[in-house]
């Protein structure tokens, strides 16, 4: 977030810039200063503000001027006033110029810091509101689209991501969703839809997917012991190994390996492998 302070008085600036925790404001970015409304919008016009501190009484052009005219092409900078003087029409202007928020000076630096943060606060949640439009996440909000925002993930890039974490722990056999979820910081439920809207099948049944792909790369290996490969793909139940990789591949663990060693000795085996019908099947998380 940053931020642009405008007053014409260099020890305000100095007293602000040395008495205001920035950071506790939700300030984490850039802070500039300007002394007048014409070295203001020399700022604005070369940097990305996100909310402006200004006093209203300057000399030439005031608060309310420069107000004016940034509202001409930049409808979203977030304004909060600073007077010496409760006026009702420089109020009634403010508020018709979208100011945020009104602290009559001079103003504890605690309570300019609680002002700030309430607004740097409204910042941050408009920016994710115009980051869920672009993304059309709009129909769901809430935590999951918050995150997502958040993190500057698109949906391509976090199902990568979920594909990265599953072929990292395809031997953890207490590997779950809500764990992946956790891992990137993202809601289950909005985790899985995003997942199937690319994959056509849900986060449970990619897992089962590429440990059965595994299983049959490691199955063909001369020295495998079926037993160890099941614990490599994720499986302590060996029953349920040999139960799941057949209604993948349509043959059992040792059928296929027996297979696959006829096949390398010159003869074809008899079992038909394949991608078996994983909507249909049962989801191990």
């Amino acid at each position: 977030m940053n931020l642009l302070i405008v007053d014409d008085e260099m020890v305000a600036i100095k007293g602000m810039m040395d008495g205001i925790n920035w950071e506790e404001c939700g300030i984490d970015g850039s802070i500039w200063t300007a002394h007048s409304t014409e070295r203001a919008l020399q700022v604005l016009r070369a940097q990305q503000v996100d909310i402006m501190l200004c006093d209203i009484e300057m000399p030439g052009d005031n608060g309310i001027d420069l107000l004016r005219i940034i509202r001409e092409y930049n409808k979203e900078i977030a304004c909060i006033f600073l007077t010496c003087h409760a006026k009702f029409e420089y109020a009634q202007e403010a508020i018709a110029l979208g100011v945020s928020d009104y602290i009559l000076k001079p103003a504890p630096y605690k309570l300019i810091e609680e002002r700030l943060r309430k607004v740097s606060k409204a910042v941050d949640a408009h920016k994710m509101n115009k980051e869920l439009s672009k993304y059309h996440f709009i129909e769901t909000p809430g935590e999951e689209s918050v995150e997502t925002v958040k993190n500057s993930r698109s949906p391509r890039e976090i199902v990568k991501q979920v594909e990265e974490h599953i072929h990292e722990h395809l031997d953890d056999s207490e590997l779950l969703v809500a764990d992946i979820a956790e891992a990137l910081f993202l809601n289950r439920d909005y985790l899985n839809r995003t997942f199937k809207k690319i994959h056509s099948i849900s986060i449970s049944q990619y897992l089962i997917q590429e440990r059965m792909k595994l299983a049959a790369v490691l199955l063909v290996k001369p020295d495998s012991d079926i037993s160890m490969v099941a614990e490599k793909v994720g499986y302590n139940n060996y029953p349920y190994f040999a139960s799941s990789f057949k209604r993948y591949h349509g043959c059992t663990p040792s059928q296929y390996k027996k297979s696959m060693k006829l096949t390398n000795n010159g003869k074809v085996g008899n079992v038909k492998t394949g991608i078996g019908n994983l909507k249909a099947g049962k989801s191990e998380m």
